[in-house]
């Protein structure tokens, strides 16, 4: 039993792994460049003895100055779960409207990701308790707002400068937490397929996500999805036998010969294969976790009709995903497609903290029944990191209580991709702005997967991103401008 709840938990925190899946290693050329500054943080923001007031750590910030003209705006990248500059060479939208705002453009790393460790390493900051525990996310937020003061103050030596935040995924997050939480220094926020509403207690939708990308699927190829939905039992079927299993071996083409637990290895690599092409589901090639091409949910569902017989069809689809170049030549279910991006730290917040429920139900979508199990979650995940889980008090301390309500908060841009997974944990669910104070779009773009409009132009852009990008640059404007406007209450 306590073999299963293991797995469950370990599979649960792959999935929330996922949240960051679009943001890997991109192997294109980026034009933009910037400085890179070290600036000294306090390891912990919230005690007042004298200790602590005087330990502290180097944060890496990326500064762009080409366009900034004093009285421009500040745009500030709430730094997400990995090194800064995968962020910075993924986020070519900031760059792109930098002109026309005179903007200073600031990518601030996370602290307990990238070079940026409170305790000089990733092991010594991970090595026990009374060092990890100042990964939290009011403690990254906290050195996101000492970042503000010192560039306004500081570096740009203007003090009036108004400040956007941008962010995607769980930066996307951050980036609406920080107007939410300091909206002295942040006069609004885009905030980018962020699920702000996915901590337990607030979600009832658990299932949401697995639902969604069997649409993408089914959008795809009408009969692309019962493949995948067949292929499941005919997986654990043939992996019951060591003849079952050498078959695998040979058709998905990996590296090792399968055996027990390579065939559970297989299914979850498959299972994160389609969370992860729905997220980049986008209209031309990228390089993130794979070598891809333009809709590769599209191609992956073409290929599969090289043969009816199940697990050479979806094997076929497969070597898309990993191998789309021809250049490997085997399958390695060993090999940590996540690159730079911190999965210790991300571990770390998605056990106790930044906890988002996933489960997935056979009746409505094409995946094996995983129920999460929240008490379960919790007691692994405390074992693992010998620390006590929050996992309600996100919830209480940015808003949503057993519903909604941002009714206190204004000036954040939601937006949201119609073919991505997280859109049903963030403010899509909700078709009006009531849940907030004032001026919160909500924008649901049709053709978008994961946090589509942060990246740059690109010719293939659907229509639907540039009008979402024109709103964005609308509200840019509206905050940002020197006219006080009067809000009617």
């Amino acid at each position: 039993m306590f073999t299963l709840l293991l797995l469950a938990a370990l599979l649960q925190i792959s999935l929330s792994q996922r949240l960051m899946g679009s943001l890997l290693k991109n192997h294109v050329p980026q034009e933009n460049t910037w400085k890179t500054i070290f600036v000294q943080q306090k390891v912990d923001h919230f005690a007042f003895d004298r200790a602590s007031h005087e330990r502290h750590f180097s944060q890496k910030i990326l500064v762009n100055l080409d366009h900034w003209k004093p009285g421009g705006v500040l745009f500030f990248y709430t730094g997400n779960e990995g090194a800064i500059e995968l962020f910075a060479q993924n986020t070519g939208f900031v760059f792109d409207i930098a002109p026309a705002f005179d903007a200073a453009v600031v990518f601030a790393e996370h602290r307990y990701y990238g070079v940026s460790m409170p305790f000089g390493s990733l092991n010594e900051s991970f090595s026990d308790w009374t060092k990890s525990r100042y990964l939290t996310v009011e403690q990254a937020m906290a050195d996101f707002a000492e970042n503000i003061i010192w560039l306004k103050n500081d570096y740009l030596n203007k003090n009036d400068t108004r400040v956007i935040t941008f962010g995607g995924s769980y930066g996307g997050m951050l980036a609406a937490w920080m107007r939410a939480k300091y909206p002295g220094l942040v006069q609004g926020a885009i905030a980018a397929s962020a699920p702000v509403w996915m901590f337990p207690g607030m979600s009832q939708d658990t299932a949401g996500p697995y639902r969604l990308i069997t649409e993408v699927f089914r959008d795809a190829q009408s009969d692309c999805p019962v493949k995948i939905s067949k292929s499941w039992d005919v997986i654990t079927k043939m992996g019951g036998t060591k003849t079952g299993r050498s078959q695998l071996s040979k058709i998905f083409k990996t590296c090792k010969q399968l055996d027990s637990d390579g065939v559970v290895a297989l299914s979850n690599w498959l299972n994160g294969m389609y969370f992860d092409m729905a997220m980049v589901n986008y209209p031309y090639p990228t390089s993130f976790l794979a070598d891809l091409p333009a809709w590769p949910v599209k191609e992956f569902c073409r290929r599969t009709n090289v043969s009816d017989d199940v697990i050479t069809a979806i094997a076929a689809g497969a070597q898309m995903y990993s191998n789309y170049t021809g250049q490997l030549k085997c399958l390695d279910l060993d090999s940590d497609p996540a690159g730079d991006l911190g999965m210790t730290g991300w571990d770390f917040q998605a056990c106790l903290e930044m906890i988002l429920p996933i489960s997935s139900d056979k009746s409505v979508d094409m995946f094996p029944d995983e129920q999460f199990d929240l008490k379960s979650y919790v007691a692994y995940c405390e074992e693992r990191w010998n620390s006590a889980a929050r996992p309600f008090w996100l919830k209480y301390y940015f808003g949503g209580g057993d519903g909604y309500d941002y009714s206190g908060y204004s000036n954040i841009f939601f937006s949201n991709g119609r073919l991505d997974p997280w859109a049903v944990g963030g403010t899509a669910i909700i078709p009006d702005e009531d849940f907030c104070l004032s001026d919160c779009p909500n924008v649901l773009i049709e053709d978008g997967a994961h946090h589509l409009d942060l990246r740059s132009s690109n010719p293939a852009d659907p229509e639907s991103v540039l009008n979402a990008r024109k709103l964005e640059v609308e509200a840019i404007k509206r905050w940002t401008s020197r006219t006080a406007t009067k809000v009617e209450l």
